[in-house]
């Protein structure tokens, strides 16, 4: 007959594995952020420029004196925010979920025991560390299946992680659910990117809906931001109980195209630049609510 084991993580996960061979959180240690600790999501429409608007606001957040430790998270699968800063990840989180769920089916107890023990230290070897940001890409698991207590096994230890930067920024996707079950239960600011097409602006709709459904963000704390916008072009409008604050408009930038084509880290690009210089603004439009 199975029995249930139970396994202690580095960061204070009490790991109990169940008879069946998955994984569950028996309790955890919650850390206490302080005061300056903030959380901030990028979402948006795919195509509207959203990771190059997360890697401008990287480079907003590295030049402000209050963003502390700076923690960036690529939660898009489809990891183009690492290219936009210039990084190469070895590993993701979504790695690390393989390897917990392969020891987790494979019925060897040893395995379990290993993988469970180790868990902090897997996602802290996840991070990529720079001389200004600390850098994890989600990625994309090989198995999609629904294991609940693994995704939250990895939630609680990512967002332990989490708790030890001053300012945490994360690019998701246009929906919240992912974040809010795969990297933190809550942020402090959110902002939606739209081209102002009738497409995009439908997916901030979206946007708002969900952050009122999962309790997500507060909604006073949901921002705007038009991006790649031409000189008097037009705006698709939202819906009228849709209340966003519009914090910025970034310009359509040919130099900033240019270093996309290029692969260039975003984070080379001038301070004078049309797209940066609005995103810095947009950023100490959003600091001051």
């Amino acid at each position: 007959m199975l029995e249930s084991r139970m396994y202690w993580g580095h960061a204070g996960i009490r790991c109990h594995i169940m008879p069946n061979g998955e994984p569950h959180i028996h309790e955890h240690f919650t850390a206490v952020s302080h005061p300056g600790h903030r959380v901030i999501a990028v979402c948006g429409k795919g195509g509207v420029g959203k990771t190059a608007v997360c890697a401008l606001m990287t480079h907003a957040l590295l030049h402000r004196p209050d963003t502390g430790r700076l923690l960036v998270i690529d939660a898009d699968p489809a990891l183009g925010l690492a290219l936009a800063l210039g990084i190469q990840p070895e590993r993701t989180i979504a790695s690390v979920r393989d390897e917990l769920l392969a020891a987790a089916t494979s019925g060897s107890a040893q395995a379990e025991r290993e993988i469970a023990g180790k868990l902090d230290y897997l996602v802290t070897q996840s991070m990529v560390e720079t001389d200004d940001f600390a850098f994890i890409a989600m990625g994309r698991s090989h198995d999609l299946g629904c294991y609940c207590s693994v995704n939250d096994l990895l939630r609680d230890a990512l967002e332990l992680l989490v708790r030890e930067f001053d300012t945490v920024l994360i690019d998701g996707e246009a929906g919240l659910e992912q974040i809010n079950r795969q990297v933190v239960a809550s942020l402090d600011y959110l902002v939606a990117v739209s081209d102002g097409s009738a497409r995009a602006s439908r997916t901030i709709d979206t946007i708002w809906d969900m952050a009122g459904e999962h309790d997500l963000v507060k909604r006073n704390q949901i921002f705007m931001l038009l991006n790649r916008q031409e000189p008097n072009g037009t705006v698709a409008p939202l819906r009228t109980d849709v209340a966003l604050h519009l914090i910025g408009t970034v310009p359509a930038d040919a130099e900033l195209a240019a270093f996309d084509r290029q692969e260039r880290s975003l984070l080379e690009l001038p301070h004078d630049n049309p797209a940066v210089h609005a995103i810095w603004h947009a950023c100490a439009h959003m600091m001051e609510h």
